[in-house]
């Protein structure tokens, strides 16, 4: 166990990069194959309509997209289904990549809890957080389809970073609304064996520890980003929509881009190759900030 974190520490960090920017091409290649003719052309249209005043802040095939995955409708049993099962994934995604940027902390962690009592808390806690995840990511899903509705059906572009604020405050709430009540339950069910003050220092550290939480609050930083996945993806996609449109108003690119990535044939293919650079950048640029914030405070 110890050579194999050896290998992953080593390695682990510089691979997260590649890892995320592969995964993020491998969604909108999926997306490519999925979607139909009429959100293709859609799309293709909308990327290089030089006429922005009277577009949509979003191409109408992003809808038809998202209720290829997920359904049209929202409450129905394929869709609940297909919800549990992309929580589930981004999971054991998001485990991943902490794993490979900091494999001694996820690896060893549970040692570091030398009270029995409290690792019965928290492993009650983890039991009931699974199934009760699945209706909170539900509901948070739910959140994410509303969203892309206003958006598809507003003209004002500028509406996008106030969703964006919108957003992050509605699922951190139902977030930590979904902690709050597990923890009480928990704490209820192990009342005979758990101090009260174990249960209020659990709920400190899932709930107002980290409002945000960081890579370093490893189980709530998976918790957390898991049920926000829908959402992110949806602002990456938003993200590469605008940064390629942009790049298409360049007349030193526009040749460039035009060969490069076959806009007219396949949007989100190449709309994918933008999102991944963009995935790659931001995360060499959180491994590289968070290694120097661990340097100073390791000083």
């Amino acid at each position: 166990m110890s050579f194999l974190t050896e290998i992953i520490q080593l390695v682990g960090p510089k691979a997260v990069p590649v890892v995320v920017a592969g995964s993020v091409l491998a969604v909108f290649e999926l997306g490519e194959r999925f979607a139909s003719q009429r959100a293709k052309d859609a799309l293709s249209k909308w990327l290089l309509t030089f006429d922005v005043q009277k577009a949509k802040a979003l191409p109408d095939g992003t809808q038809e997209l998202f209720e290829t995955i997920f359904g049209e409708r929202h409450f129905s049993l394929k869709c609940f289904v297909r919800s549990a099962a992309f929580s589930l994934g981004a999971m054991a995604f998001i485990g991943i990549l902490c794993l490979l940027i900091s494999p001694r902390a996820i690896l060893f962690q549970a040692t570091d809890i030398s009270d029995s009592d409290t690792f019965r808390l928290l492993i009650g806690l983890l039991a009931l957080w699974l199934p009760w995840s699945i209706l909170i990511y539900y509901v948070s899903l739910f959140k994410t389809r509303v969203i892309l509705r206003v958006l598809l059906r507003t003209q004002l572009q500028s509406l996008a970073l106030a969703m964006v604020v919108i957003d992050s405050f509605v699922y951190s709430l139902i977030f930590h609304v979904g902690i709050v009540i597990i923890v009480m339950i928990d704490a209820a069910l192990l009342s005979q064996g758990v101090a009260s003050a174990q249960a209020i220092s659990l709920l400190q550290l899932f709930v107002f520890g980290s409002r945000v939480p960081t890579i370093s609050h490893h189980l709530n930083f998976i918790l957390f980003w898991a049920g926000f996945a829908p959402s992110i993806w949806m602002w990456l996609y938003v993200l590469a929509l605008f940064v390629t449109r942009g790049l298409l108003r360049s007349e030193k690119l526009i040749n460039w881009l035009r060969w490069a990535l076959d806009f007219e044939k396949n949007p989100f293919r190449s709309i994918g190759a933008v999102a991944a650079t963009l995935a790659f950048i931001a995360s060499v640029a959180i491994i590289l900030v968070s290694a120097e914030v661990s340097r100073i405070s390791g000083a």
